[in-house]
């Protein structure tokens, strides 16, 4: 495993692909951080809570291109297959390819973060965040990028075309983050308005009304547990929290809800990552 990491890392820094993704990520901080510079020149500081997380909207595309032309590479130039010939077992190659994959999309994410955390935080302020809440997010975070992962390292272990895999993974990037999209609203959704009323003494009152356009429980518990499955939807749920203001506790996860996203993409993982070896075991490698 130890010898597939190096090779796989050797690779890694002469790869095109990685240094390509790096610069655009680097250009993308750039982007948001001299928009925001733009329209907050004339507010007061609200911090770098929202753009530090802002790139999960982009993370997914970027690794299901990056592992589907990284690992989609030895099929084409029969690497894979000399390490088999070698004696290399299958599903250590399996890992390591995984492995890489995630280290990757952490490592993108965190160079993402550190260029808005040294430029932003002398202009819009530092995190308005709780650390406790800080490195939940993280770790959810964490948990998105090995779902990703998981999921583009199957398709394109499982793959020999690298066109196909390729094609494969972005397409389905992009479906998860229409099904997030789309289903964000469901899941958000609320059963009841809150509407301000004056009463007698003229004080204002906050009362409860029924929201009719409420898709009931089931539709919003399906729209939920689908969110969680996918890694667009969980990012999804953390970037429109954050968008909201005032965003000092944990008011968009419940301490049950975080545990059940943790469980759903642990879950996720464990499954796609069992088939992707359980396959990659019994493919023929012509």
């Amino acid at each position: 495993m130890i010898k597939l990491l190096k090779t796989n890392f050797f690779r890694l820094i002469k790869n095109k692909i990685f240094w390509g993704i790096v610069i655009i990520t680097i250009g993308i901080a750039s982007f948001l951080l001299f928009n925001t510079f733009l329209n907050a020149q004339q507010e007061t500081k609200q911090g770098i809570d929202k753009l530090l997380f802002m790139y999960m909207n982009f993370i997914g595309i970027f690794m299901a291109i990056f592992t589907s032309l990284f690992v989609g590479t030895e099929y084409s130039d029969g690497t894979l297959r000399n390490k088999i010939v070698i004696g290399h077992n299958r599903k250590r190659i399996y890992l390591a390819n995984l492995i890489t994959s995630i280290l990757v999309g952490i490592c993108i994410q965190l160079i993402y973060m550190i260029i808005i955390a040294m430029i932003g935080i002398p202009v819009l302020g530092t995190l308005q965040i709780k650390v406790e809440l800080f490195l939940f997010i993280m770790l959810d975070i964490i948990f998105i990028i090995i779902t990703y992962a998981s999921i583009f390292t199957c398709i394109t272990l499982l793959c020999s075309d690298i066109t196909i895999s390729t094609v494969s993974c972005i397409i389905l990037a992009l479906i998860m983050f229409v099904v997030s999209m789309t289903l964000s609203m469901t899941a958000n959704a609320s059963k009841y308005n809150e509407i301000y009323v004056e009463n007698e003494k003229g004080e204002v009152e906050v009362q409860q009304k029924v929201n009719k356009n409420y898709p009931g429980d089931f539709k919003v518990f399906l729209a939920k547990t689908i969110l969680y499955c996918i890694p667009t939807g969980q990012s999804d749920q953390i970037i429109s929290q954050i968008s909201k203001q005032p965003f000092q506790t944990m008011d968009y996860m419940t301490d049950n809800e975080i545990k059940t996203a943790f469980l759903y993409s642990s879950c996720v993982i464990i499954v796609i990552t069992g088939l992707g070896i359980y396959g990659f075991e019994r493919k023929d490698l012509k």
